[in-house]
């Protein structure tokens, strides 16, 4: 193994929980999201393991990061970026919670909580 390549495993952990902690969500939250067990997510942010291609990217598209920012694909003379670059304007964190939280309702909780949105967003309608 190439040295560069023995600190993989630690920077893509910590790259995911610095990522994962911008968004204010628990590792429980984003296993569940992405299909890992809870303890397995938490073992890829310690850097005990990689994920899958397949998950490494859907970690990407989740927590709004970059897979060469995870994977510390840069030239060997620049440093890496202090913290992960932020999602798109309109792609807050508090967004990207509600939709996690919305994903987890079951549809009739859904279903009220539609009525409740547009009895907000259209006061005057009844």
């Amino acid at each position: 193994m190439h040295p560069k390549d023995e600190k993989l495993q630690p920077r893509l952990g910590a790259a995911l929980r610095m990522a994962r902690m911008r968004l204010e969500l628990t590792q429980e939250q984003v296993a569940k999201a992405v299909g890992f067990v809870p303890t397995v997510y938490g073992r890829i942010e310690r850097g005990d393991m990689v994920p899958s291609t397949p998950k490494l990217k859907a970690l990407c598209l989740l927590l709004g990061v970059s897979a060469d920012v995870l994977l510390a694909v840069q030239p060997p003379e620049e440093p890496l970026p202090p913290e992960p670059p932020a999602p798109p304007p309109g792609d807050s964190p508090e967004l990207r919670r509600l939709a996690m939280i919305l994903r987890e309702l079951p549809p009739d909780r859904f279903r009220l909580f539609r009525v409740a949105l547009q009895t907000i967003a259209h006061p005057d309608k009844e």
